[in-house]
């Protein structure tokens, strides 16, 4: 490890003294520093029915960053609740109307743990382009200006089981086609990946299978991994102020050994988002299901409704709201839990400081789960460069 730190750090050192014989065809080292510096005030309080309110107050850091690009590479050091750095290579090449990219990030927590993240080869022209690779989900949804958001226990990071608010299918490696019509643009993106087993050896602690595994009949993963296939379609429509785009998934589970009996496993979803512009505000809206289903249990279908205001006050100053309602989908005793903020966005003295001022509430119901309330309150300053 100390090795890769030593040849990355080198690696770094002669891109900005960029030597002749590469700087003829790919620039000259270093050709901008970029980055944010962010300081929080913090404060929340959470109810849970049948035990004592918790109230916290703290100051802290936020998103802290700094990146360092080139014409060939970015290197980006981030801390956000944990450090990482990543090394990001990137080239392209232009022939006529076709061009052909490539990028790979190299980094991990630490340059004493590297590792491998996104990659991608992508080919193509004005019209039509095909990406091969691991490089992750396009996103849909919009919670306005989130600054300060508050939950009980369920929000819409959790009601998708690993999915998160966007149906991103987790660590995507595949293929995707993308068209560009004009106002209409269409991505199909199709999933072809194998996934490990997380199943515990043996007499170890029984561990809970990732959420694109099939399960074994004792309720852990099975044990020589899983294949995954399917297919994630896209529409976007423009037309004047309205912006509409629409996205379905849906995935195929099967056993890589066959020896392995694994119970059946379903896993589908849609998202439709609206939004539009109306003077200095934009208003937006969404709703988003996905269906699951394993062995014989009971389907589960959660859901989100979404909405959210934005208005520019000008002088780079903006107030947003924003709610979302989330069901489980549980069959008997689901949990519904009702998000509201609002926020309020200005410069502080210069304009390279914002200051973002945000509230938030929730309220959790659920007959068997947890029931509740929750706020939350943040002063945030971002000095960006």
């Amino acid at each position: 490890m100390k090795k890769f730190k030593s040849l990355m750090l080198a690696a770094l050192a002669s891109a900005a003294l960029a030597a002749p014989s590469f700087a003829e065809g790919h620039g000259n080292g270093i050709a901008a520093v970029t980055g944010q510096f962010e300081a929080n005030l913090t404060y929340s309080s959470l109810s849970v029915d049948g035990d004592d309110t918790v109230t916290k107050q703290d100051t802290g850091p936020g998103v802290n960053k700094i990146n360092f690009a080139g014409d060939f590479y970015d290197f980006l050091w981030e801390e956000d609740g944990g450090s990482s750095v990543k090394l990001k290579v990137h080239h392209t090449i232009t022939s006529g109307d076709n061009t052909v990219s490539g990028a790979a990030d190299f980094g991990g927590d630490s340059l004493e743990n590297p590792a491998i993240g996104d990659y991608n080869i992508t080919g193509g022209n004005k019209s039509f382009s095909l990406k091969v690779g691991k490089f992750g989900s396009s996103e849909n949804y919009k919670a306005g200006m989130d600054t300060s958001t508050a939950k009980v226990s369920q929000d819409i990071s959790s009601v998708f089981a690993g999915y998160e608010k966007h149906l991103v299918i987790p660590g995507f490696r595949g293929l995707q086609a993308d068209i560009n019509a004009g106002d209409v643009k269409v991505e199909v993106a199709m999933p072809w990946m194998y996934v490990a087993s997380t199943r515990a050896a043996a007499g170890a602690a029984a561990t809970t299978p990732g959420d694109l595994e099939l399960h074994a009949s004792d309720g852990q993963a099975i044990a020589g991994g899983t294949n995954v296939t399917g297919i994630r379609p896209k529409v976007s429509l423009t037309a004047g102020s309205i912006s509409v785009t629409a996205l379905a998934y849906s995935l195929t589970f099967g056993a890589a050994d066959a020896a392995d009996d694994p119970d059946s496993k379903t896993s589908n979803g849609a998202q439709l988002m609206g939004s539009i512009a109306a003077g200095s505000a934009t208003i937006g809206a969404g709703y988003t299901t996905q269906t699951r289903k394993e062995g014989n249990a009971d389907a589960v279908t959660p859901n989100v409704l979404n909405g959210y205001v934005t208005v520019a006050l000008g002088g780079g100053s903006s107030v947003g709201a924003y709610f979302d309602i989330s069901n489980d989908g549980a069959k008997e005793d689901a949990t519904v839990a009702t998000r509201v903020g609002a926020s309020y966005t200005m410069p502080f003295f210069v304009e390279s400081v914002s200051l973002k001022l945000g509230v938030g509430s929730a309220t959790q119901s659920s007959d068997n789960g947890v029931s509740g309330s929750a706020s939350s309150a943040k002063a945030g300053w971002v000095y960006a460069f």
